[in-house]
């Protein structure tokens, strides 16, 4: 039997009435193996990626503090580039992707929580 291909898809080949057949064939199997990543909820801080693309840039790290409308990640989709905007005024809070990454529409790229200037002081007191 070949191999799947990205999607899990499979060739089968069989004869049927002296004539060869070719029917592709979906591999659920196959597909556990590809990564699946979190999906962005409707969590007010949750920055999604608003269509499959590849990660270009991420501009922020975990502790800076964002404004919202603030860029936090560049993606790259049709040849074309999107600046991912910050939907809050926050502090990030996680970053699960990097620069290079592929990514689906709605997949979880950066958390903004709740915080200001002070609590990024804060927090870089206690990474120390």
């Amino acid at each position: 039997m070949p191999p799947p291909d990205a999607v899990g898809s499979r060739m089968m080949i069989f004869e049927l009435n002296g004539e060869r057949w070719f029917v592709p064939v979906t591999d659920n199997s196959a597909l556990s193996d590809v990564e699946r990543r979190e999906k962005a909820t409707g969590t007010p801080g949750a920055v999604g990626s608003p269509m499959p693309g590849v990660v270009v840039d991420v501009k922020v790290k975990v502790g800076d503090v964002v404004s919202e409308g603030d860029q936090v990640a560049v993606l790259s989709a049709m040849k074309m580039e999107t600046n991912i905007p910050s939907p809050v005024s926050g502090v990030v809070t996680r970053v699960t992707v990097n620069a290079g990454d592929n990514v689906e529409g709605d997949d979880l790229l950066i958390v903004v929580g709740e915080g200001s200037a002070d609590t990024n002081e804060n927090f870089k007191k206690f990474a120390q």
